[in-house]
């Protein structure tokens, strides 16, 4: 089986054209006529990621954040960028990326964080961008909510914005950066909306909205990895895919 057996299934529910035009998804860097047999996940592709890669010798890395955001106009082996690329091309490793198809397509990023979280009857958070989700919960306290998604997801921080002494009942989430969309989050009568990267001065018009918002970072769209190593092991059971090891959060609590 070549790997473009894989990736042809996985474009069929998770296409392409879905992509938004100023991301760059699909093949990166290599090939994917050559055999399958061993495929790493990752969040990001980083340098210590490729020596992962290589130091487990599998012959593609599928990825959720794109290796090549921009068209390149030189590969200087002495960047890190540029490392990356000469080692890839070295050791025969194909790069995959599947970024904001991955987040707008259904059974993608937002409905897996509506799963974790446990959103009854999730909907489409934002009908114009076909993003994020949002759904009821139990009712809890915005002290015990924040808890429980550090918990589901694997947090050691949040950052919140808005009244904190209120019950939850309603949430919206949008994976990425999902700024724009707090005004969604209120039209649906959300609680509290999750998101990560949340701008300043959106972070200053939450309290306005009488929407909690809570910046859950970049990062926490790491759950991508085990979604995508669940899906795919299940129809590619003779393919060994492997979950990175590696932290690619570039931020630290301190």
């Amino acid at each position: 089986m070549n790997l473009v057996e894989i990736i042809k299934f996985f474009e069929n529910k998770y296409p392409k054209d879905l992509a938004y035009e100023w991301d760059n998804v699909g093949i990166q860097v290599g090939t994917l006529n050559i055999p399958a047999k061993k495929i790493l996940v990752t969040l990001d592709v980083t340098k210590e990621v490729v020596k992962e890669a290589i130091d487990k010798k599998v012959n593609m890395i599928l990825s959720h954040h794109p290796l090549l955001f921009n068209p390149l106009d030189k590969i200087i082996f002495d960047t890190p960028r540029g490392w990356i690329i000469k080692n890839l091309i070295k050791h025969n490793i194909t790069v995959y990326s599947a970024h904001t198809n991955y987040d707008l397509a259904e059974g993608g990023m937002n409905d897996e964080f509506a799963r974790i979280l446990g959103l009854k009857n999730p909907s489409l958070l934002d009908q114009v961008d076909e993003i994020g989700r949002y759904g009821d919960i139990e009712p809890m306290m915005l002290e015990d909510f924040v808890s429980f998604i550090k918990d589901k997801l694997n947090l050691d921080t949040v950052k919140v914005i808005g009244k904190t002494n209120k019950e939850i009942t309603r949430v919206g989430v949008s994976g990425g950066s999902g700024s724009k969309h707090i005004h969604q989050a209120k039209l649906r009568g959300c609680d509290v909306y999750l998101t990560g990267d949340v701008t300043y001065h959106t972070a200053l018009d939450a309290p306005g909205l009488g929407i909690t918002v809570i910046d859950i970072g970049h990062h926490a769209e790491k759950i991508f990895i085990d979604a995508v190593i669940r899906e795919l092991s299940s129809e590619f059971n003779d393919i060994e895919f492997v979950k990175s090891e590696i932290n690619t959060n570039p931020y630290q609590d301190y």
